[in-house]
């Protein structure tokens, strides 16, 4: 592919060949379901894109900070497709769905049986899944503090060294970690090491939210309306009246949350266009202040009795729900409950041999008020 020039127009065009190359690729690799979009004609988005092609042939870590649902991901899978490693394996570990110090290093770098409580045999790692290719450490903010060390001794000496081992041995990875948290203030308050964030930040990129890139909602939201209309054959249109909307709105769900409302609007809408009142709700839960989807959550769970591990922390783990939400919503229940966990548990309908996975869930994820 030729490279890129001085010229914006043939940059431009450049840049979109790019990011039609990376799509192609991930089909290749992953098929039609897992195709990776990077789609956008923003300067900022556009520049991202570019900061991608240089950063790729590369073997050192990448940091990158985003906000929910911005597409941190697709932006470390292109990465790794339109780098030398590609083929190779491409792990992605999700960092808050492991709270125990001791299977938040099992993932990663496996372990030896009998080396804790419930290793009945030896267990290789992420790490060794992922030797001579990429492993995606999503949410990085939320590693567990003994897998700090072990990640920080990895990517300093590439070496791992599997629990209950004696020795170490050598793992060719290329690390790429995402957050959507503050490290800086994390380091303050001695929650992230910073000679881990000084390894991790070799290089670093960052996804700019939906809100900063322009018009660039209308062209993701005409992309993927034209997906539906080729997956299923009939052709809808987004009427003035919703695109008013949608052209105030701020999408604090970002990309993700787009993709909701284009999904929710074409499947709700009997004609050909799409009004107001088809997509409604995929805006009005995300678009809430935090304190009114706060309230929402409670009283879903405290009086509407839904379970708290399906609409709470299932969609935390997933990204959907941010931890200031949870963390009022926590607050609300204490002061009802006088500050008792375990009449909180009673209020949201959790059996009380829930209470230690409870804890621990508030606990690792710092959601106590």
């Amino acid at each position: 592919m030729a490279a890129a020039t001085s010229n914006p127009a043939t940059t431009h065009r450049f840049l979109g060949d790019v990011a039609q190359h990376v799509r192609g690729l991930s089909v290749e690799q992953w098929g039609e379901s897992r195709a990776v979009e990077m789609v956008g004609r923003d300067r900022t988005f556009l520049e991202l894109l570019g900061k991608i092609v240089k950063v790729a042939p590369h073997s050192g870590p990448v940091l990158v900070i985003g906000e929910s649902g911005s597409g941190k991901e697709a932006l470390a899978q292109a990465l790794y497709l339109l780098g030398p490693r590609r083929g190779r394996p491409f792990v992605s570990v999700n960092c808050p769905q492991y709270q125990d110090g001791h299977l938040t290093v099992s993932e990663l770098f496996g372990h030896r049986k009998g080396s804790f409580t419930g290793a009945v045999a030896d267990r290789k790692g992420c790490f060794d899944t992922a030797d001579r290719g990429v492993i995606f450490l999503d949410e990085i903010a939320d590693l567990h503090m003994s897998a700090q060390v072990m990640l920080l001794r990895a990517l300093a000496s590439g070496e791992c060294q599997p629990l209950g081992a004696d020795s170490t041995h050598s793992v060719n990875v290329r690390v790429i970690a995402a957050t959507n948290r503050p490290l800086d203030k994390l380091m303050v308050a001695q929650e992230f090491r910073h000679d881990l964030f000084f390894r991790l930040r070799y290089f670093l990129l960052t996804v700019p939210p939906l809100r900063q890139r322009g018009e660039d909602w209308l062209v993701l939201l005409s992309y993927f309306l034209g997906k539906l209309h080729a997956e299923h054959g009939v052709d809808k249109t987004f009427s003035s009246a919703s695109l008013d909307i949608l052209s105030k709105y701020d999408w604090p769900g970002n990309v993700r949350q787009l993709i909701s409302v284009a999904t929710m609007g074409y499947a709700m809408a009997e004609g050909d266009l799409i009004e107001p009142h088809h997509f409604q709700e995929q805006i009005d839960s995300r678009g809430l202040s935090e304190d009114e989807t706060d309230e929402d959550l409670y009283h879903r769970v405290a009086v509407g009795r839904e379970d708290f591990w399906e609409i709470v922390y299932k969609p935390f783990l997933d990204r959907d729900l941010n931890r200031n939400q949870l963390r009022a919503m926590i607050k609300r229940g204490l002061f009802e409950t006088q500050n008792s966990y375990r009449d909180l548990l009673e209020r949201l309908h959790i059996p009380q041999a829930s209470y230690q996975k409870f804890m621990d869930f508030l606990r690792h994820h710092r959601l106590k008020p």
